[in-house]
């Protein structure tokens, strides 16, 4: 019973310890030195959370396993092999005799309306569930199993996707980004303002906390960990909110970061993302700039100046095994970046980028990368290896503001000026 545990091999009191220093740094003293005191394991002093990354780390390599990967994922050295899609593991002539990926036959299997412009959507770590959030100030929760039914084929009108309506904000909806725990949503607004929701209690309409901050807020990202999130403004310094004391930090980078220097439009942030160990942030702006973050120390450690002719860059997203990043900027494409060298890899082009919530993302597997074509209102989809473009699929009356792919399967929401969202699936 005091040995390793035959499973894991994790010595019972490293465990506890490492439950009472998570516990303390929760802020739950008294319950921590309760556990210590049942179990007569000694009390620490230590506050971290050491467990939760654990936990979080864990959870991804079971989910990628799940998925058919090797388990792999990033560390804090950087970009490792293993996980997401790779153009390096080829050479040029196999690459070109492997056939181009294939486009699935997208199908809307559900669609449900706000009251104002659809703006945000994302979904939980595990694909149970969605969020959307609307310039009416509302947001949505929608439980996945009740989209599509999988013995009918089609969303039964009593199973009411939509579980919860969730208000607190004063302006409209700009970001949404599920805790990994999976039982917190954090949105974010233009009342410069982020909440967090408790998911776990049973009839909360209301945030139980929020971070505000002197500029609107345009994109969250939550740290692996859930410990930290990263904020977007229209500030041109990057902001990271502990998220117990929602005391706010800045990185600034050098005294050109994310200055307007490169573009007429401006400082200003439009979004953010975390690598999947948390090792790097990326930043996006209006002066045409991504800047690539050290996630432990908060310096700069790489620019990429001019990423888009110039023009405001509006998207950024890490590939699973953090070696590539992608962007989308209103010069009208998408553009994969390796992210040791700063190399541009591959540009997507043929669909109209505008405005400065238009994006680029990956499938799921990584073997598309997806974008709104606001002359059509469809959405465009590459080959994300050879950058060909697959096809388009158009269901909205107005311009796409966001596209959330599933991370655990093909699907994905998107959202429109026409004020729905929709769920996307493949026919099987």
């Amino acid at each position: 019973m005091h040995g390793a545990d035959t499973d894991t091999g994790v010595q019972r009191e490293e465990l506890l310890r490492l439950i009472l220093c998570q516990l303390t740094e929760y802020g739950y003293g008294n319950l921590s030195q309760a556990v210590a005191t049942h179990t007569k394991v000694p009390m620490t002093t230590d506050s971290n959370s050491r467990l939760a990354e654990l936990v979080a780390l864990g959870l991804r390599s079971e989910q990628k396993q799940a998925q058919g990967g090797d388990g792999a994922s990033d560390n804090e050295d950087g970009p490792v092999t293993g996980g997401g899609i790779d153009l390096n593991r080829s050479t040029q002539a196999q690459a070109q005799a492997q056939p181009p990926a294939v486009m699935p036959r997208y199908n809307v299997w559900y669609t449900t309306k706000h009251k104002g412009t659809a703006s945000a959507a994302a979904f939980s770590l595990d694909g149970r569930y969605i969020a959307t959030g609307s310039e009416d100030t509302s947001l949505k929760l929608i439980e996945v199993d009740r989209v599509r039914n999988p013995s009918a084929g089609v969303v039964r009108r009593e199973d009411k996707p939509v579980i919860r309506t969730l208000y607190h904000h004063d302006a409209g909806i700009t970001g949404v980004a599920f805790h990994p725990n999976g039982l917190v949503l954090a949105s974010c607004s233009a009342d410069h303002s982020v909440r967090l929701f408790d998911l776990s209690a049973a009839y909360g309409k209301h945030s139980f906390q929020s971070m505000h901050d002197n500029y609107a807020f345009r994109a969250i990202a939550f740290h692996p960990s859930g410990e930290y999130l990263a904020a977007a403004t229209d500030a041109s310094e990057l902001r990271i909110f502990n998220v117990r004391s929602a005391k706010a930090y800045l990185l600034r980078g050098d005294a050109d970061a994310h200055s307007g220097s490169g573009s007429s439009s401006g400082a200003g942030l439009t979004n953010v993302a975390y690598s999947a160990s948390g090792a790097l942030i990326s930043s996006a702006s209006r002066d045409g700039c991504v800047r690539l973050w050290d996630g432990r120390s908060g310096t700069c450690v790489r620019t990429l100046a001019q990423a888009h002719g110039g023009q405001p860059v509006t998207a950024t997203v890490f590939s699973h095994n953090t070696k590539y990043v992608l962007t989308a900027g209103l010069d009208s494409a998408a553009r994969l970046w390796d992210v040791a060298s700063g190399r541009l890899v591959n540009t997507y082009e043929g669909a109209a980028m505008d405005g400065l919530s238009a994006q680029a993302v990956f499938s799921h597997d990584e073997t598309l990368v997806m974008a709104p074509d606001a002359r059509s209102n469809s959405i465009v989809c590459w080959d994300a290896a050879s950058a060909k473009l697959l096809g388009r699929g158009a269901e909205h009356k107005d311009r796409i503001t966001c596209i959330a792919p599933s991370p655990t399967s093909p699907a994905f929401m998107s959202c429109s000026v026409d004020h729905s969202v929709r769920y996307w699936s493949p026919d099987c």
